[in-house]
C-alpha cells in the first residue's frame, strides 16, 4: 500500500468496493472515511425499503397496473429506477428486490421477473389466471430459488403453484386451496403462508423433486389458528384482529398479530409451535427483536436490521394496509413502548380520484446510489 495509507487507494478501486456493498449503512460509512473516499463514492439516493403503490379493482386478487415505487415517509416521494420491460404494465410481485410483471391483469399470457438495478430479466411460464408471485431466494445469488404463484379458485379462494428453474411448467403446490393469501414466508426449505381467515399451510419444498413420484410438495394445513389468536385477547371485551402475518426473522419464523381498537397491545409477536393434531400454539411471545424490525402487510414480508438500514427504527413492526378512508397508509408499531406512529395517506395520491393503495413492501437488492439514480432519470 502506498505511504498515504487507505486514503491513497485509487478512486476506481474505491468506487468498485462501494459498488459491492449491500448495506445502506456501509455505503454511508465508506462515504465518510476521508475527503478522497467521499469524492470517489456516492451516498444512497434513497434509503430502503420502499412501498409499491398501485391501482387495483380487487386488491390481492388481480395484478395491479399503473404502479409506482414510493418512499414510506411523509410525502411518499416517487422513485424511478430504470425502465421496466416494455409490454409488461402489470405488477404481481415484489420479492427479493425483483418485480414480477405481466402483460395482462385478468388473462395474462406473458410473465417476467425484472431486477431494476442490473436490468436483469427472467421469463417464466405464465399461469392464468394469476394473482401474485413470490420468490424463495434472490435468483442472482441462489441457484436453488423457487417461484410460487397464487391463482384464483372460485370467487374468493386461491391455490398455489410452484416453479423451479428449468421446469417446463408450473406444478400444483396445494390444490385444495385457501381463502385470499396475504403473505408467504420462506425458511429452511419450507414455505409458510396464511390466508385472510387465518388458515396456515406449510409446504416442504424439499419434497416433490423426485421425477418418478408426485411432483407436488408435501403440504400440511394448520387449523384453528383464528380461535387461538382470539384467545390471546384477555380483555373484558373482544378486540378484532386487524391482521395476522408470518415473517422469517434471523433464522426464526414469527407470527405477527395486529388488533383494532384500544387493545393494550396493538401488536403482538409470537413464535408459533405446531402440534401433532395440526393445530398451532402461541406460548412464546417476543417483545424484543433486537436490532431487527419486521415489514408486513400484503405481499412479501421480511425483516431488516436497523444497523444496516439507517432509515428504519429497531424493534418495530412496519405495517401497510388498504387506507379505507384515505387517512393513513402505513403504521409503525414500537414493541418496546407499545406506541404507534401513523404515516398519512400521501396528498399527491389523495388528489387523484382513482383508488391508490399500498400494494406491498419492496427492498432493492443493493443500495441505490445517487449517481445511479441520476442516470435513471436521464434515460
Amino acid at each position: 500500500m502506498a505511504a498515504g495509507g487507505w486514503s491513497s487507494l485509487p478512486a476506481d478501486l474505491v468506487k468498485e468496493i462501494s459498488g459491492r456493498l449491500s448495506s445502506d449503512a456501509d455505503l454511508l460509512h465508506i462515504h465518510q472515511i476521508c475527503p478522497h473516499w467521499r469524492a470517489s463514492t456516492s451516498l444512497p439516493a434513497a434509503y430502503r425499503p420502499w412501498v409499491v403503490a398501485g391501482r387495483a379493482l380487487r386488491s390481492g386478487l388481480i395484478p395491479i397496473g399503473d404502479y409506482s415505487l414510493r418512499l414510506p415517509r411523509r410525502g411518499a416521494q416517487r422513485m424511478e429506477v430504470g425502465a421496466p420491460p416494455a409490454g409488461f404494465p402489470y405488477c404481481c410481485g415484489t420479492s427479493r428486490g425483483w418485480l414480477a410483471l405481466a402483460d395482462e391483469d385478468r388473462s395474462p399470457t406473458r410473465l417476467v421477473l425484472w431486477e431494476p438495478l442490473s436490468n436483469t430479466e427472467i421469463a417464466l411460464p405464465c399461469p392464468s389466471p394469476l394473482t401474485r408471485i413470490f420468490l424463495s431466494d434472490d435468483p442472482l445469488i441462489s441457484s436453488n430459488w423457487i417461484a410460487v404463484a397464487t391463482q384464483l379458485k372460485g370467487l374468493i379462494g386461491q391455490t398455489t403453484l410452484l416453479w423451479r428453474p428449468g421446469d417446463a411448467d408450473w406444478t400444483m403446490m396445494y390444490e385444495e386451496g385457501t381463502f385470499e393469501i396475504d403473505t408467504i414466508a420462506f425458511l429452511e426449505g419450507k414455505a409458510y403462508y396464511i390466508d385472510i381467515q387465518r388458515n396456515i399451510v406449510i409446504c416442504d419444498l424439499n419434497t416433490g423433486t423426485d421425477s418418478s413420484a408426485d411432483p407436488s410438495p408435501k403440504c400440511t394445513r394448520i387449523f384453528n389458528v383464528c380461535s387461538v389468536v382470539r384467545r390471546l385477547c384477555r380483555c373484558d371485551r373482544l378486540h378484532l384482529v386487524r391482521g395476522a402475518h408470518l415473517v422469517a426473522c434471523n433464522g426464526e419464523l414469527l407470527l405477527v398479530v395486529l388488533r383494532l381498537g384500544s387493545h393494550p397491545s396493538l401488536v403482538e409477536v409470537y413464535k408459533p409451535e405446531w402440534t401433532l393434531d395440526l393445530h398451532v400454539e402461541l406460548r412464546d411471545r417476543v417483545t424484543d427483536l433486537g436490532d431487527y424490525s419486521l415489514f408486513v402487510g400484503g405481499g412479501d414480508t421480511f425483516a431488516l436490521s436497523a444497523k444496516e438500514f439507517p432509515s428504519i427504527k429497531r424493534n418495530c413492526i412496519y405495517y401497510i394496509d388498504e387506507p379505507c378512508n384515505q387517512k393513513y397508509w402505513i403504521s409503525v408499531f414500537h414493541l418496546g413502548s407499545n406506541d404507534m406512529e401513523e404515516i398519512p395517506y400521501p396528498e399527491e395520491l389523495k388528489q387523484d380520484k382513482t383508488n391508490w393503495t399500498p400494494y406491498a413492501w419492496f427492498c432493492l437488492r443493493k443500495p441505490l446510489r445517487s449517481n445511479d439514480f441520476e442516470a435513471s432519470l436521464r434515460e
